[in-house]
């Protein structure tokens, strides 16, 4: 899949903007009116954007969300073939491959008004896109095979004896692995996976099924998202996450406006609505982690009061196939 992506983005970036274009001016509501409808394309879970499309609806009760939902890969390639054609049907973007998308030359730049409410890091610097919402990468632990003073409290701390055979992990981490490089430097990260490597790592597809197998006890800790940690804690797991390493990597589910929208003016007014503390709201209360600040409770572990974190950078998100095959030396066969 990484290859695939890799390849496509190398062929159309020769064809993507040589020159930026005017951040977009706020929409205006009688055009959104005439124009009757929002197409969104989205990565995101189906019943999360279902339900924010309602919530739309019902604010904006002259206009209409059509969705269309697939996955991050099949969004990429349809939008593409989309810029191709020389005709884009979507007005609006949401999912984890949006930062990929300004160097294809399918969205354009839109600074809403509500995205000036979100930290620097968490948009793109020409306004490209804005994040919506974030996964944490995180050290989980089952709280019943490892006591709280004898979780690690660091990435380094993984690499002690007695966490060999104990750690699970996505075999497919090429985002963290890259966004570890950025942050630690490169001769600290190959140390660190390095030694990771050797630590007999035991491999799990998906990041909801390495959370349901730690609560289960399958292994002691995991490599997995916060949000996760935390929704299986409030149905009773015996599990908990780390909060003191060093970053605490974020992927970044962003939004962004399609370079030709067929309904401008609406498209506008959903990113406007998808940025706002109303919505940001709705994908909290979802067990999602929106990225607005001042929506997370200051009570939540889930606030980001204390965590290092560090969203994954876009040379790492748009160089993928880099990172992926520098994680393949490192942790050779895992399947």
């Amino acid at each position: 899949m990484v290859a695939k992506i890799g390849v496509s983005i190398a062929l159309l970036s020769l064809v993507a903007l040589k020159t930026l274009i005017a951040a977009e001016e706020s929409p205006n509501l009688a055009d959104a009116k005439k124009e009757g409808k929002v197409v969104l394309y989205v990565s995101a879970q189906l019943p999360l954007a279902q339900t924010i499309s309602r919530a739309f609806e019902n604010k904006y009760p002259f206009l209409r969300v059509e969705i269309t939902r697939t996955s991050g890969e099949n969004l990429l390639n349809r939008i593409k073939t989309e810029k191709l054609a020389g005709k884009m049907a979507f007005d609006v973007v949401y999912g984890a491959t949006v930062p990929l998308m300004p160097t294809l030359g399918v969205v354009k730049p839109y600074l809403s008004a509500e995205a000036k409410a979100y930290p620097a890091k968490f948009r793109e610097p020409k306004d490209f896109w804005a994040g919506v919402s974030a996964n944490y990468y995180v050290i989980g632990y089952n709280t019943k095979l490892v006591a709280k003073n004898e979780a690690p409290r660091d990435w380094k701390d993984l690499l002690h004896p007695r966490w060999k055979g104990r750690f699970a992990m996505d075999p497919e981490e090429f985002s963290w692995f890259g966004a570890m490089e950025t942050y630690l430097g490169e001769e600290e990260a190959k140390k660190l996976m390095t030694g990771l490597a050797r630590q007999d790592i035991q491999w799990r597809k998906n990041h909801t099924t390495l959370a349901q197998f730690l609560a289960a006890g399958e292994y002691p800790a995991a490599l997995v998202y916060a949000h996760s940690i935390e929704e299986l804690k409030g149905k009773g797991a015996p599990i908990d996450w780390v909060r003191t390493t060093a970053p605490i990597v974020l992927d970044i589910q962003a939004v962004a406006l399609s370079a030709l929208p067929p309904h401008p003016n609406a498209g506008k007014l959903f990113m406007d609505f998808l940025l706002s503390s109303e919505t940001q709201a709705i994908i909290y209360q979802d067990r999602k982690i929106p990225i607005r600040p001042g929506v997370v409770p200051e009570s939540s572990p889930l606030h980001p009061t204390g965590l290092e974190l560090f969203p994954s950078p876009p040379k790492v998100v748009t160089n993928l196939n880099h990172y992926a095959s520098k994680f393949e030396q490192i942790f050779g066969p895992r399947r």
